[in-house]
C-alpha cells in the first residue's frame, strides 16, 4: 500500500529498526485496528514519475485473453447494472483475516472457521445454533506488528486437520497442522509442516488453500522491502515470491511430500514451487466450477494485477508472474522476457486503488446474476468489484455497489454453498447478499 511520505517514513523507520524491513511504499495492509484505517484512508501520493503504461511492453505476447488496466481491450463500468447487493453483518471479531468452510460439516453452508490476525480461530456453526467461540488460540506464538500475525487457514480434504499459516515471534512464516477433535482444534498437538525465513517485516503473503487436487497451496511474498531488494522474485532456489504446492499428508521425512508433477520436482528449482515471480500474492482461489486458479498480486508503484492459470492447461506449471521484471504489464527492471512469463489477465492502475485484495469466482445460488463473476476489491479504497469476460475474452470490471471503509478490505471467504463473505478490519465479517 502507498501512504503519504510522512506516514511512510514513520512506518519504514520503525520497521527498519525492528527487522531490517527495507522501506516499501505499500502493503502495510496488516497493521492493526484504527491505525490501519487512519493511515490507509489518508491521501496517497505518487512515489515516482513512472513512464506511461504500455499495452505490450518489449513486444512480448500476452497469454490468451489477457487485458490490462483501462487501455483498449478492457472496460470499466462504475455503476451497478444488475439488482443491488448488500453486505449483511454476520459476526463482529477483531481484525478478521481469513474464513473457510470445514468440509463435511453442518448444513448447506458448512461450519465456518474465521481466523483473526491476533492468532485466534473462531467457529461459526452452520446452523447458527451456537454463539461464536474460539477453538484455537496461538496468540502467544505470533505478533501483529507490521504485516505479521495469523494470516491464513485451510482444512484437509476430509476436514480432520486444520492448517494455519502465521508468522512466528521472529517474523518467519510457519505452516502448522492441527488435528480436529469434534468441532475444536487441538492446539497442543500442532505439527510444523513447513517454515520459511522472512528477511523483513512485510510481503509475507500468508494465504493457504486446499486445491481441487487435494494438495496444499501456499502463497509467500518476495521477502519485503521494496524493488525486490532481497532478489527472491526470479530466484528458483528460494521459497519466497512463490506459490508452493505440497502434500502434507505424509509420514516420511521431511514433514511433507512433493507431488511428482510439480514443475521442479526433478530439479531446476525448489521442488515445492509451482508459481514464482510473485511480489505479494494477497489471496488466490480456485474456481469451484472450472478449477481455474485466480491469483491477485499486490503491485508497487503503478499497477495491481490478477493472473488466471487455467485448469485446462494444468495450472501452467512453472509459471513466472514476472516480478520484478514487470509490474503488471509494464517493464519494471532488467531487460529479460522469460519464455515462461505469464502476463496478468487483468490490471488496474493506482488511480483506482493501491493494494488488491483477491477474492473468488461466484458460484453460489443467492445472487444468480453474479454467477461466473470474479469478485475482488482494493484494501486502500474499500471498493468491491466484479470481473467478467465476454466471448472474445475481453475483461470488464464493474462496481458491485457495496464497499467497506478504506483501509479495511482485507479478505474474502467462501462457504460450502459458494456464497461469499467480506472480511474487514472494521471488525466485521459480512455476507454478500441480494438486497431485499
Amino acid at each position: 500500500m502507498r501512504f503519504p511520505p510522512r506516514v511512510l517514513a514513520l512506518i519504514t523507520g520503525v520497521c527498519l529498526m525492528a527487522s531490517a524491513c527495507g522501506g516499501d511504499n505499500d502493503d502495510e495492509r496488516r497493521v492493526s485496528g484504527a491505525a490501519s484505517t487512519a493511515m490507509a484512508t489518508s491521501n496517497p501520493s505518487p512515489e515516482s514519475g513512472a513512464a506511461e503504461p504500455t499495452a505490450n511492453p518489449d513486444g512480448a505476447s500476452s497469454t490468451p485473453g489477457a487485458t490490462t488496466g483501462t487501455i483498449p481491450g478492457q472496460s470499466v463500468n462504475d455503476q451497478p447494472e444488475e439488482p443491488p447487493l448488500v453486505l449483511t453483518p454476520v459476526v463482529s471479531l477483531p481484525d478478521p483475516i481469513a474464513l473457510v468452510a470445514r468440509p463435511g460439516t453442518g448444513s448447506e453452508r458448512g461450519d465456518l472457521y474465521v481466523a483473526v490476525r491476533g492468532g485466534q480461530v473462531w467457529l461459526l456453526t452452520a446452523d447458527d445454533d451456537e454463539p461464536p467461540e474460539i477453538v484455537l488460540d496461538i496468540g502467544d506464538l505470533t505478533t501483529t506488528d507490521y504485516e505479521n500475525g495469523l494470516l491464513g487457514i485451510a482444512f484437509s480434504p476430509d476436514g480432520s486437520k486444520l492448517y494455519a499459516h502465521y508468522t512466528d515471534l521472529q517474523g518467519d512464516s510457519q505452516i502448522v497442522e492441527y488435528p480436529m477433535i469434534g468441532q475444536s482444534v487441538r492446539g497442543d498437538q500442532g505439527r510444523t509442516v513447513l517454515s520459511a525465513d522472512q528477511p523483513a517485516c512485510n510481503h509475507n503473503g500468508g494465504h493457504i488453500a486446499l486445491g481441487p487436487d487435494g494438495y496444499l497451496w501456499i502463497g509467500l511474498g518476495d521477502g519485503g522491502g521494496a524493488n525486490d531488494m532481497f532478489n527472491h522474485g526470479q530466484n528458483l532456489d528460494s521459497l519466497l515470491a512463490t506459490i508452493l504446492r505440497i502434500n502434507p499428508e505424509t509420514e516420511s521425512e521431511p514433514d511433507y511430500a512433493i507431488p511428482a508433477d510439480n514443475p521442479f520436482a526433478s530439479g531446476g528449482g525448489r521442488p515445492e514451487i509451482w508459481v514464482y515471480g510473485a511480489r505479494n500474492p494477497w489471496r488466490f482461489s480456485f474456481d469451484r466450477a472450472t478449477g481455474d486458479l485466480w491469483i491477485a498480486d499486490v503491485g508497487q508503484d503503478e499497477w495491481e494485477e490478477i493472473h488466471v492459470l487455467s485448469a485446462a492447461d494444468g495450472w501452467v506449471p512453472g509459471a513466472n508472474l514476472g516480478w520484478p521484471l514487470f509490474e503488471g504489464r509494464e517493464r519494471f527492471s532488467g531487460a529479460e522476457t522469460p519464455d515462461e512469463l505469464v502476463f496478468p489477465f487483468y490490471v488496474y492502475h493506482h488511480d483506482d486503488g493501491c493494494s488488491i485484495t483477491g477474492g473468488y469466482v461466484y458460484r453460489g445460488s443467492a445472487i444468480p446474476h453474479l454467477a461466473g463473476t470474479y469478485v475482488f476489491g482494493d484494501f486502500c479504497v474499500g471498493r468491491i468489484w466484479g470481473l467478467t469476460t465476454d466471448e472474445q475474452a475481453v475483461a470488464a470490471r464493474s462496481e458491485l455497489g457495496v464497499s467497506v471503509p478504506g483501509g479495511t478490505l482485507v479478505s474474502f471467504g467462501e462457504d460450502a454453498a459458494g456464497e461469499l463473505y467480506v472480511l474487514s478490519f472494521d471488525g466485521t465479517v459480512y455476507r454478500l447478499d441480494p438486497a431485499s
